[in-house]
């Protein structure tokens, strides 16, 4: 019986690698050479992960293979221990769909490719830190971690310093932190970090301060990014929304 469930798995790869061979010029054509990985390189990725996740071949075909063109144009690998982006499987009408998440590592990865990002810090703050801070004229934050039992997470913050402009920070608390984890598709999978074990270090609250820090960034330079975060938001919170491949590319459709 392990067997064939071996021989059954290993099957189901061999036909996915031969599905993928037919995008590899769509993958080269929007990866390119911009991202310090090559086209090879973003394929043996693919597969890899495609093995850690199997379940990612329940899904149909187009709306797999559509989000891994949408990682291929963004030059970010997916499923993968850096925790870049994430294709996870969702339910829509009865079909698994293949939905592509960005993670917040994948979001700084893009940021820093604005050289005038000089650098980009999230913290976690507990109940027992001494932490304050103030937007206006004259914002400030500050914060000092206890040493020893920190208490429960109440909010996380995200800080930006940029060349030519004031640092920038943003505050979310825990109480906004649920009720947006509560609207998002990723907050109730099983397959998301917030559910499967992964998020030891809040990684999925961060990314909210992550974004809502982003959307404050001028737009000069920082077209790819602010467009990541617009699909992002698409695929995360409207229910009906899925992607799907094209021969050259991927496309968004309202299911």
């Amino acid at each position: 019986m392990e067997n064939q469930q071996i021989e059954k798995k290993e099957t189901a790869i061999s036909v996915f690698q031969n599905q993928l061979g037919k995008y590899e010029k769509a993958v080269s054509d929007l990866l390119g050479n911009k991202y310090g990985i090559s086209p090879q390189e973003f394929m043996v990725k693919v597969v890899n992960a495609v093995k850690k996740s199997p379940d990612l071949l329940k899904c149909s075909p187009q709306s797999l293979f559509g989000s891994i063109l949408y990682f291929a144009e963004i030059g970010l690998p997916f499923n993968t221990p850096e925790g870049f982006g994430y294709i996870l499987p969702y339910s829509l009408k009865g079909q698994m769909e293949a939905t592509p998440i960005i993670g917040y590592k994948g979001l700084i990865e893009m940021a820093y490719r604005n050289t005038k990002v000089k650098s980009i810090r999230i913290q976690s703050v507990y109940e027992n830190d001494l932490f304050d801070y103030e937007y206006g004229t004259q914002e400030y934050i500050k914060h000092k971690p206890a040493s020893v039992n920190r208490g429960n997470l109440v909010a996380v913050y995200s800080i930006a310093q940029i060349e030519g402009i004031n640092p920038l920070f943003v505050v979310v608390h825990k109480s906004e932190l649920d009720k947006i984890q509560k609207l998002s598709k990723s907050g109730g999978s099983q397959y998301s970090p917030y559910n499967n074990g992964t998020d030891v270090f809040n990684i999925m609250q961060s990314k909210v301060a992550i974004k809502l820090l982003f959307k404050t960034l001028p737009k000069t330079d920082n077209d790819a990014l602010l467009k990541v975060l617009e699909m992002d938001n698409k695929f995360d919170y409207d229910k009906n929304v899925k992607i799907t491949a094209t021969e050259d590319g991927y496309e968004i459709v309202d299911a």
